[in-house]
């Protein structure tokens, strides 16, 4: 088999299997950005501020449910630490560097 096709099958396969990980704080506490890999159900990142731009809820979840509707910036996503506070999208490794990959990989 040719080697270039055996390493996107590789990465494909390797990457399969991915838990999501999302940032998780609640407001009960003092909010530290803590980073935890989802539970196999789990397949979104929440974030919710209040109207006043403060952080109120980061979590996984099932679905885009922010239970009780208040005003106030909500953030639903699916890819790895998408849900960061700051407001910087931090997307996952993997789509950054698989054009570079494939680049180099077919020339």
């Amino acid at each position: 088999m040719d080697l270039r096709i055996t390493i996107v099958l590789l990465s494909v396969l390797i990457t399969g299997g991915h838990s999501l990980k999302c940032y998780v704080c609640s407001t009960e506490s003092a909010c530290k950005q803590e980073e935890k890999i989802c539970d196999s159900g789990d397949n979104k990142c929440l974030l919710a501020r209040n109207a006043n731009g403060s952080l109120t809820m980061q979590k996984c979840g099932k679905a885009c449910d922010f239970g009780e509707t208040v005003s106030g910036s909500y953030r639903c996503c699916n890819t790895d630490l998408c849900n960061v506070a700051d407001g910087v999208y931090r997307g996952s490794f993997l789509l950054l560097v698989c054009p570079l990959f494939f680049y180099l990989l077919c020339h």
